[in-house]
């Protein structure tokens, strides 16, 4: 090890060290839930947090009707395949955006697009597979783009907000029913584990009145 090599309490290893408090604050999260229980419209209130606004919402399953009205002020793009998708990453990450904060609605839809993409793919190369039977090795292919497209806008110095239909799991043994986002295999607990707030969202009546629940 030479002089210049010389560990300090600003470098390790060659990389900064610093604070955790000089981090920058950006938020990523994953709001999960049944259809209709209101995710998008709690995505899109992002835009009247002043830390939050510009919002850009990546519409992938095609519902922001209901942002229309509350939150005019949501840029939306629309997106109908995997590489829309990479399209629009790739810009938002060479070039200084405008936007604080990224939505991307839904990672249920988004993972659907990257699966369909390998089985195209497949198809062109051996005719003879059937383009709606993917096997062992297609689905490990598309856990993994969804855990490098997780990360990849996550780690963007923006705000980053994902959705997620539930899925419900029941325990065989204790009979306890749980509440997941709605992803194959280890891809539920994988990517919940990747963002630093992951919510439940849920309705209930409480004293006669339908009340918009969350936990976290």
């Amino acid at each position: 090890m030479t002089k210049e090599e010389v560990l300090t309490s600003e470098t390790l290893g060659g990389l900064k060290v610093e604070p955790v408090s000089k981090r920058p604050q950006a938020v990523n999260m994953l709001i999960y839930g049944d259809p209709g229980v209101g995710k998008t419209v709690l995505a899109g209130s992002a835009s009247k947090v002043e830390n939050m606004a510009p919002v850009l919402f990546i519409d992938v399953e095609g519902g922001t009707m209901s942002l229309r009205n509350k939150y005019p002020d949501v840029d939306v793009v629309r997106v109908s395949n995997w590489q829309d998708m990479t399209a629009i990453y790739n810009d938002i990450a060479s070039s200084e955006s405008k936007y604080k904060t990224i939505v991307i609605d839904s990672l249920t839809e988004i993972q659907k697009f990257s699966m369909y993409n390998i089985m195209r793919d497949l198809v062109n190369s051996d005719p003879d597979r059937d383009p709606d039977v993917p096997g062992i090795r297609e689905w490990g292919k598309n856990a993994e783009q969804i855990r490098r497209f997780v990360r990849a806008f996550r780690d963007l110095p923006v705000n980053t907000i994902f959705t997620a239909l539930a899925a419900t799991d029941k325990d065989q043994k204790t009979g306890a029913v749980l509440s997941r986002p709605y992803l194959s295999g280890k891809l539920a607990s994988e990517v919940a584990g990747f963002l630093d707030i992951v919510c439940f969202m849920y309705i209930r009546i409480v004293d006669g009145e339908v009340r918009r629940l969350m936990l976290t």
